[in-house]
């Protein structure tokens, strides 16, 4: 779902589009450009909640947010990646999946489950 200011401070209570705007113009919030000013979808709308949390819950200061905003954007990131992984592991025959499996729990210090030997 496209919505514009109006509609995304109407729907975050806790934000003013003050706010909104300040958070866009420092880069916060990444929204898109239509013909009639910027468009935020969902995920924009995640994040400007997590700024809200951020800010009027636990009173980050300014400062320290595009710190945390970097951890988290990294953290999503490697979550996105690792789900690919998984999934390119899931399409490679059962010995190679078995293989990898082992592999990653001998390198992480883990005991070999029956299953791992099959």
């Amino acid at each position: 779902m496209r919505m514009d200011e109006d509609r995304v401070v109407a729907q975050v209570h806790r934000l003013s589009l003050r706010e909104l705007r300040l958070w866009v113009r420092e880069g916060w919030v990444q929204p898109a450009q239509g013909t009639d000013g910027p468009v935020f979808d969902e995920l924009d709308v995640a994040r400007i909640r997590l700024l809200c949390d951020l800010k009027k819950d636990m009173d980050l200061p300014s400062k320290a947010l595009p710190v945390v905003l970097s951890l988290i954007d990294r953290l999503h990131e490697t979550r996105r990646n690792l789900r690919c992984l998984v999934d390119a592991i899931d399409m490679q025959p059962e010995e190679v999946r078995r293989t990898v499996v082992a592999s990653f729990r001998s390198r992480r210090g883990v005991e070999p489950t029956p299953e791992d030997e099959r």
